[in-house]
C-alpha cells in the first residue's frame, strides 16, 4: 500500500519532456527573478515572467510579449491569470514576507506547485502552519526557502546528520535510500529518530559582502529578529547575540566568530532530523572586533522597531559588483564524540540563489510522484545526492568532513 503523501501530484506533479513544462516566475523583473528566468529557459521550460511593470519585464527578462504577465501579489485576479496552466510558481518578489502567504495560496489554486527564494526564519514558520494542510489536500507541494539561505544548509546539515547515524547499518533508512535517484520516491522517517543527534549548527559565512536592497532587507529582518532555536521538541527563543566558532577555510579567513542568526534551517531541519538542538549563526566579517560589535547589535536589535530595517537599508549601489562575494555554508551536526561537517563554497549569493530556485522548480516540475504538502528540502530530496546535483548546477564547491575532531 502507498503512503498518503507519496503518488502523483495532481497536474501539476507529472511527468515529461523539459519542453513541455511551464514555470510562472513572480518577481521576474528583480535581480534575482531575471537570473531565475534566464537560467529555466537555458534548460528549456516555457517561462511565464510575472510582475508589476510590463516594460520592465521585458527589459529584464527579454521574454516574449505573450509570456508577460502583469502580476501584483496582492492581485487574486490577476496572479490566477499569471499562474494558469504553470506547473511550478517561483516567488522571487519580496518582500516575502509580504508576499509569500498570497503567491503561496494562489499557486496552489492554479494547480501548481510553489517555490520561494527565501530563507527568513519567521516567513518559514508561518507557511508551515498556516497552509501545511492546505497545500496537502491540494496534493501539490509547497517548498519555501529554495534559495542559497536555507536549501543548501538544510541539504549539507541533512548529509552530515546521516554519517553520524548510519541510518542503513542502524535499520532506519529511508526506503529508497540505495535506489541512486536524487528524488524520495516516498516519505523517509527523521534521521536519528531512535537515537537523537546532539546538535546541528548551520552557519553562513559571508566575505566582501554587496547585497541588493531587496536581499538588506531580508537579512538585516532575520536580524532584527530575535532567532528561534530548536530544542529537543519546540522552537525557543535563542540568546541575542550569541555567539559561534566556525572555520571555513583558508579562503574565508579560517577560524571566524559568528553570531546567532534567524535562519530557516532552525525551521526545515526539525522535520527531518532528530536532533536535541538546531541553531542558524552568520560571520559577515573576519574582523574579530567588527563580529564583536554586531554581537552587542544583535542583542539590542529585537528591542528595535521592526520598521526600521525598510529604512536603513535604502541604497542600491549602480555599480554594486555582487560576484565579489564569497560564501561558505558549514553545516555542523555532533552525537557524544562524534562530529561531521559538510562546507559548501561559492561566489555571488543573489546568482547561487537563481540557480538554485531554478534547479529546484524544475526537479518538482518533472517528478512524477514523491512527498506532497508543506516540505523541507530534505524531505523531497536524498541530501547527498541532491547536493552534489545542486553543486554541479550554481557552480558550488563542497568539503564533506567526517569524524572527531571537527571544531563546533
Amino acid at each position: 500500500m502507498s503512503s498518503p503523501d507519496a503518488g502523483a501530484a495532481g497536474g501539476a506533479g507529472g511527468g515529461g519532456g523539459a519542453a513541455r513544462v511551464r514555470i510562472a516566475v513572480i518577481g521576474a523583473g528583480g535581480l534575482v527573478g531575471r537570473q531565475i528566468v534566464a537560467a529555466l529557459a537555458a534548460a528549456g521550460v516555457e517561462v511565464v515572467a510575472a510582475g508589476r511593470h510590463a516594460e520592465r519585464l521585458l527589459a529584464a527578462t527579454g521574454a516574449a510579449p505573450e509570456r508577460v504577465m502583469v502580476a501584483d501579489a496582492q492581485d487574486r485576479a490577476a496572479l490566477a491569470r499569471a499562474f494558469a496552466g504553470a506547473r511550478v510558481v517561483v516567488n522571487a518578489a519580496g518582500p516575502l514576507r509580504d508576499t509569500a502567504a498570497p503567491v503561496l495560496t494562489a499557486a496552489l489554486a492554479a494547480g501548481a506547485h510553489y517555490v520561494d527564494v527565501g530563507g527568513e526564519q519567521a516567513v518559514l514558520r508561518e507557511l508551515y502552519e498556516r497552509h501545511e494542510s492546505t497545500a496537502r489536500r491540494a496534493g501539490l507541494v509547497a517548498l519555501p526557502g529554495a534559495g542559497l539561505d536555507c536549501m543548501i544548509g538544510d541539504l549539507a546539515a541533512a548529509w552530515a546528520a546521516a554519517h553520524l547515524v548510519d541510518a542503513h547499518a542502524e535499520g532506519e533508512g529511508d526506503g529508497d535510500r540505495d535506489s541512486g535517484d536524487v528524488a524520495r520516491a516516498a516519505p523517509a522517517p527523521r534521521v536519528g529518530e531512535d537515537a537523537p543527534l546532539d546538535e546541528l549548527a548551520v552557519t553562513y559565512v559571508l566575505d566582501e559582502l554587496a547585497l541588493s536592497p531587496t536581499a538588506q532587507r531580508a537579512w538585516l529582518g532575520a536580524a532584527f529578529a530575535r532567532p528561534l532555536v530548536w530544542r529537543r521538541d519546540r522552537w525557543e527563543p535563542g540568546r541575542p547575540g550569541e555567539g559561534h566558532r566556525v572555520n571555513a577555510g583558508p579562503a574565508l579567513g579560517g577560524e571566524r566568530a559568528a553570531v546567532g542568526h534567524a535562519g530557516g534551517d532552525a525551521i526545515t531541519l526539525p522535520r527531518h532530523v532528530a536532533a536535541a538542538r538546531v541553531a542558524t549563526y552568520v560571520s559577515t566579517t573576519r574582523s574579530a572586533g567588527a563580529m564583536s560589535a554586531l554581537r552587542l547589535l544583535a542583542r539590542a536589535l529585537p528591542h528595535v522597531p521592526r520598521a526600521a530595517a525598510d529604512l536603513l537599508v535604502a541604497y542600491a549601489d549602480p555599480a554594486a559588483d555582487y560576484g565579489r562575494t564569497g560564501f561558505a555554508i558549514v553545516a555542523q551536526a555532533r552525537r557524544g564524540f562524534e562530529a561531521a561537517q559538510v562546507v559548501v563554497r561559492g561566489a555571488d549569493v543573489h546568482r547561487t540563489t537563481a540557480l538554485a530556485v531554478a534547479w529546484a522548480a524544475r526537479r518538482l516540475a518533472l517528478r512524477e510522484g514523491g512527498p506532497l504538502g508543506m516540505r523541507a528540502p530534505g524531505e523531497l530530496w536524498r541530501a547527498e545526492p541532491a547536493l552534489r546535483e545542486l553543486a554541479a548546477a550554481a557552480a558550488l564547491a563542497i568539503e564533506p568532513s567526517f569524524g572527531c575532531g571537527i571544531n563546533s
